[in-house]
């Protein structure tokens, strides 16, 4: 796996009757979930380069921990995300910090990827007091989320289940696919 493909996975530190409804910056009123644990598989495609694996993310009120790994199991990347910065640990390498995963990603690959926003995307919900636009669909829930100029597209394992089993997080050249196959709200 080559170094940019093991670094865009530092990205996860993501239909019937549908509305429209865009909202301006203004609080957003949601109901997340403080602390969870997902556990699932992802793919990332940027240009020619494809990767997959699966990702272990432990989301606290004030800190995030993901795990990546291989198809075959094997630590791809540790990203920790706290309030003194954010810190990246691959094998092989040194480890790489900066003030923010915005920042290390930045420096890393030479352009920002949407992890603050990913937080709340993978929970159906958008970044909190930024723009965004939202359809839903039959069942009153996000169907596609456009924000900060990446589109999500959501996918629901039933007509009752409120949180998405899969998410297509996409911008120009970027696509992130994400399985949540286990949610764990704490």
């Amino acid at each position: 796996m080559s170094r940019g493909i093991a670094v865009l996975w530092l990205a996860l530190v993501m239909s019937g009757c549908a509305s429209t409804v865009s909202i301006p910056v203004a609080p957003v009123q949601v109901l997340a979930a403080a602390n969870w644990t997902l556990q699932g598989r992802i793919g990332i495609q940027s240009g020619e380069q494809n990767a997959s694996g699966s990702i272990y993310w432990q989301h606290r009120e004030h800190s995030d921990e993901l795990l990546l790994t291989s198809p075959l199991g094997q630590g791809v990347a540790r990203i920790v995300v706290s309030a003194a910065g954010a810190v990246l640990d691959m094998p092989n390498q040194p480890v790489r910090q900066a003030a923010d995963v915005e920042s290390l990603t930045r420096e890393t690959l030479g352009y920002s990827l949407p992890v603050s926003g990913l937080v709340w995307w993978v929970q159906a919900l958008p970044a909190p007091d930024r723009v965004f636009e939202t359809r839903l669909d039959a069942a009153g829930r996000p169907a596609q989320l456009k924000q900060d100029g990446w589109v999500i597209d959501y996918h629901y394992a039933n007509d009752t289940s409120m949180r998405p089993r899969k998410l297509l997080v996409a911008r120009e050249g970027l696509e992130i696919r994400l399985i949540a196959d286990n949610w764990t709200i704490e």
